[in-house]
């Protein structure tokens, strides 16, 4: 093939992989294309072409161009709805805003191409089936991913069987790693049939046989855990969750303190309807409410911007906090911190949790020194501060007993160590306040919903999701969704069906369990042993010889 045809193998294998992550494109429609996800089953071959431009290349030069082809390709059509916050609310013009979303990708795509080139070498060293090594080699550097410069796993390959709930419950034991690497794997499988047809070569059949054994298995094993899960489930006390989504578009949020009055309108009443139709706790979205206040508040009782006094369920406000501290060489300063409070019927702060990991050039900007041009999207009074340690908060619940919550705000949620760490202390169920309308009508919301059903997953334990303008869900511990998720809108006033739709509540009940998963009580380990296979797979290629292509370890 010409160097030209294995850039175009490459390159579409980007788009492929991407159509099996959740996807809405305004040009074609404003919400979710595939929400059953009936094109899922595409991850398990969209890396073929760019395996097949791969085994062609000959230079470590040229696998590193198909590579980053690749991922450049995915990602860019995985995340283009990130320079919609640049532009619509940070003031870039559209081609800075470009670079900015072209450094992220590039950043994303590195990862690829190091796991690809890794295994290139790997084959060409010692002759290894790809199947026996890139699994692993993918596994460690997304893994990688999830902590190099602070960390960004959106898009994880682990994620594009997240509507697929006989195959998402492998994350209760492995991660979203594990269901990474069964992709990986298949694709490996089918590159390798792909190949032997085109060279006259009889088919794999043993890896062939052996990969669909190991679908089957992960999907009969879930199946089972399906059914364990349902049991414990309808077994377990329930909590009366209700959901408040003002449906307010961020530029207006971005002004809240000039708005304090429509804002609380229009998240007060649905409050109140739900305390009286029996809520045990009303959830509201991530700094919902339009006034920052001290973090030490002991009582949620602002003049300028009250709230209702309850009969029955307990609130979880989201809220900005600011306080005084000393900044390097003493000098004073205000800096502020996103919060969640968690307050009894009358207005009494039970507790409080501010946000674990901020969201870069949201609420901070990495490597400022270097990109003094980019800014903060979000418009700030002061620095923002994260959290720490991470916190439980909980009340009493019906009938006995406490109601332990584990609070994920927004971006914490894209990060399964927290789940991770969270469980430590044994939640009942875990929340997810977000606000997604920095997205518009684009795939970055569901794409996000996605990530919180796999969070659910590994954790065991029904999540609640209180978005700004959606999607707002109530999502059970197998990761599925409970009925009436609320859409997204109105983000973008231009393109909203309804400009003025109205504040919406979704009402219903959780399962609270307790308990660990296997991912819970050992962590990452997975990922731990596919990076160590990984390095020691390099290890004997860089003391090994090259044999003939296509042997086996």
């Amino acid at each position: 093939m010409t160097r030209l045809r294995l850039l175009g193998l490459a390159v579409l294998t980007g788009p492929l992989m991407a159509l099996a992550l959740p996807q809405a494109i305004p040009l074609i429609s404003l919400r979710e294309l595939d929400p059953a996800g009936r094109l899922e089953p595409l991850a398990f071959a969209a890396l073929v072409p760019l395996l097949l431009a791969l085994e062609r290349a000959a230079r470590k030069r040229g696998a590193l161009l198909l590579a980053l082809a690749g991922g450049l390709a995915y990602f860019y059509a995985s995340i283009w709805w990130v320079s919609h916050a640049m532009t619509a609310f940070g003031g870039l013009p559209l081609w800075l805003s470009f670079l900015a979303l072209s450094l992220l990708v590039g950043y994303m795509a590195a990862h690829w191409a190091g796991a690809l080139l890794l295994s290139w070498w790997i084959r060409r060293r010692l002759g290894w089936r790809w199947i026996w090594h890139l699994p692993a080699t993918w596994v460690a550097f997304e893994w990688l991913r999830n902590y190099s410069l602070t960390g960004f796993p959106w898009a994880n390959l682990g994620y594009t069987q997240a509507r697929t709930p006989v195959l998402a419950q492998l994350a209760a034991a492995t991660g979203v790693y594990g269901i990474a690497a069964l992709v990986v794997a298949v694709n490996c499988a089918l590159a390798e049939a792909v190949e032997a047809r085109l060279a006259g070569r009889p088919a794999p059949w043993r890896t062939l046989g052996a990969t669909a054994a190991l679908v089957a298995a992960v999907a009969g094993g879930g199946a089972l855990h399906l059914a364990s899960v349902r049991a414990r489930m309808a077994a377990a006390p329930r909590l009366e969750v209700a959901l408040v989504q003002p449906n307010l578009d961020q530029s207006l949020k971005n002004r809240r303190r000039d708005h304090v009055g429509y804002i609380l309108g229009r998240l007060v009443p649905l409050t109140v309807e739900a305390d009286r139709e029996g809520a045990d706790l009303v959830a509201w979205p991530e700094v919902a409410y339009p006034l920052d206040v001290p973090p030490d508040i002991a009582r949620f009782v602002v003049p300028a911007a009250p709230l209702p006094v309850l009969t029955h369920a307990r609130l979880l406000v989201g809220a900005g906090t600011w306080e005084w501290r000393r900044h390097a060489g003493g000098r004073p300063g205000a800096v502020a911190s996103n919060s969640v409070f968690l307050l009894d019927p009358d207005l009494e702060v039970r507790g409080r949790y501010a946000k674990h990991h901020l969201v870069p050039f949201g609420e901070y900007v990495p490597l400022k020194r270097w990109l003094p041009f980019i800014d903060s999207v979000v418009p700030q009074f002061a620095p923002q501060v994260n959290g720490s340690p991470l916190r439980i908060l909980s009340f009493p619940a019906p009938g006995g007993g406490e109601v332990r919550l584990a609070p994920m705000i927004c971006f914490d949620a894209i990060f399964p160590e927290i789940n991770v760490a969270y469980a430590a202390g044994d939640p009942d169920l875990l929340v997810n306040p977000t606000n997604d309308a920095w997205y518009g009508y684009s795939s970055g919301p569901y794409q996000f919903l996605a990530m919180v059903q796999m969070r659910a997953v590994e954790a065991g334990k029904a999540v609640a999701r209180p978005a700004f303008a959606g999607v707002s869900a109530l999502i059970l511990p197998t990761g599925e969704l409970a009925p009436g998720a609320l859409p997204v809108g109105p983000v973008d006033p231009e393109l909203a069906p309804d400009p003025e739709e109205p504040p919406r509540m979704l009402l219903g009940a959780l399962p609270r369990l307790r308990g660990h998963t296997l991912y819970t009580r050992f962590g990452d380990l997975f990922a731990g042993l596919c990076a160590a296979w990984a390095a020691a797979a390099a290890g004997l290629a860089w003391r090994g010889r090259r044999t003939e292509q296509g042997g086996s370890p």
